[in-house]
């Protein structure tokens, strides 16, 4: 019998390995320098976003991409961006603690050995024991955590989806806003023309035929246009910046790309098909309503709520280990098997059941209120969308007012009948219905990308941007 507890010790070591299977820790040391290497090595020239961009139906010839519009620049947003990088490895988190929720606790083994050397002498002075602990779970609670990290994973692959969304909102803010600082040139052409009217103004006031006010008031509005000519550049330099930002490459790899011109008639053509259509209303609050990430992510923590009631409930029934084991006690041989179990704490459970039931009341609510702000906010940009189309609607008839007047003073001047001056004048004040025309026409189309912001959802059926 000697032998036993040596070979008994070295089956227990041969079964404990069998379950074990060991990893090596690797280091993986954050080097500053390695990271700005990085951030500057992020190219739209990288052979790896060039396929990545394959994947989404570009073909060869179109690539390398001449110029960016913005579907194009959001697919190098997704690729560069680091914000994306780590949703996924947080999805990636999600789907391995998925694997491992259904796994059921460890079971354990023992051994114990002894030796008798004084007393009454018996059959055997040995005494060695072997036991096994295994967990036996009441009430599905294996499957219960398997639900809720079900749950916890489509949060997490819905909060990536909803990233990519606030990004594309960003993004497109920021678009728009670098093609309305783009009209400085509008503004470079007015302060032109008040330079000319400034100078002929001073000629005047020079021959006694008008007083300095007239120059005066003419200098105050040409330094107001020179202010606000440098303050758009500022804004345009910021607004570059927050697009490389968003873009997730280098400020100088951004000015290596052409931005393409935005076509604003065709996007609010685009937007007015279904903001205009009212039997399309419906459909666009049933996409706020049933469509939006957020609420799709609110419904999915409230299934983790209810699976998390679903636990606690559970957990009042006590789980049992069973624990078969063989002992040799010094000549006899023994087997036994040994029943344990928690004895639960009533009210203990019966606090974290009545707990779980409000936090899921807490993800009910939360849901009434992401409804609530979708129905008021669609209401709102209803209204600015009605507001701005007005305003574009009266800039068309301002402006096609103006050049027409343009176009008759241009006539008298040429027939001698007024004088320069006046025909400048004349082209600066259309200039300025120009400046007001393409703003009001960007805000319009703002206001149709903000529907599409809200609705996380584009309007235009026929466009995917969530390649």
């Amino acid at each position: 019998m000697q032998f036993l507890p040596s070979l008994f010790f070295v089956c227990l070591i041969a079964f404990y390995l069998s379950g074990c299977n060991f990893i090596s820790y690797e280091t993986k040391p954050i080097a500053n320098q390695q990271v700005i290497e990085k951030i500057t090595a992020k190219d739209p020239e990288d052979p790896r976003f060039k396929e990545f961009l394959k994947i989404q139906g570009f073909k060869e010839d179109s690539l390398p991409i001449k110029e960016w519009g913005l579907n194009e620049l959001m697919l190098c947003a997704l690729f560069f961006n680091p914000r994306i990088e780590i949703a996924k490895k947080e999805w990636d988190v999600a789907k391995i603690q998925e694997m491992i929720a259904p796994i059921k606790a460890p079971s354990s083994v023992g051994f114990e050995s002894g030796r008798q050397t004084t007393g009454v002498k018996e059959n055997s002075r040995d005494a060695f024991g072997l036991s096994l602990t295994t967990l036996f779970e009441t009430a599905d609670k294996a499957k219960i955590r398997e639900e809720r990290a079900r749950n916890q994973s489509l949060i997490k692959r819905l909060e990536l989806r909803k990233l990519a969304w606030d990004i594309k909102t960003d993004l497109t803010l920021n678009y728009l806003r670098y093609h309305q600082l783009l009209n400085l040139q509008i503004i470079r052409s007015e302060i032109k023309l008040q330079n000319e009217i400034l100078n002929m103004l001073k000629k005047r006031k020079s021959l006694g035929l008008s007083s300095s006010i007239d120059s005066n008031f003419n200098q105050i509005e040409l330094n107001k246009n020179i202010q606000k000519l440098n303050e758009e550049q500022y804004q345009l330099n910021e607004t570059k910046s927050k697009l490389a930002s968003i873009l997730g490459i280098s400020a100088e790899k951004l000015n290596t790309m052409r931005i393409a011109n935005i076509n604003m008639d065709q996007s609010i053509e685009i937007f007015s098909k279904t903001l205009d259509d009212e039997t399309k209303q419906r459909d666009v609050i049933n996409l706020g309503l049933f469509n939006r990430i957020d609420l799709r992510i609110a419904l999915a923590k409230y299934a983790v709520s209810e699976s998390q009631l679903k636990l606690n409930v559970a957990n009042q029934y006590p789980d049992i280990r069973f624990s078969p084991a063989y002992i040799f006690d010094y000549g006899s041989s023994k087997w036994l098997l040994g029943v344990t179990s928690l004895i639960p704490t009533v009210e203990k459970n019966k606090n974290l059941v009545e707990e779980a039931k409000k936090l899921r009341d807490i993800e009910s609510l939360q849901v009434e209120k992401i409804q609530t702000s979708i129905i008021n906010e669609l209401a709102k940009l209803r209204d600015n969308y009605i507001n701005a189309k007005d305003m574009v609607r009266k800039d068309t008839e301002d402006l096609s007012a103006a050049n027409e007047l343009e176009n008759s003073i241009e006539s008298k001047f040429n027939q001698g009948e007024i004088d320069r001056i006046e025909l400048t004048q004349q082209k600066l004040i259309t200039m300025q219905y120009k400046r007001r025309f393409y703003t009001n026409k960007i805000t319009l189309m703002k206001i149709g990308f903000d529907f599409e912001a809200l609705l996380q959802e584009p309007l235009n059926t026929n466009k995917n941007n969530e390649k």
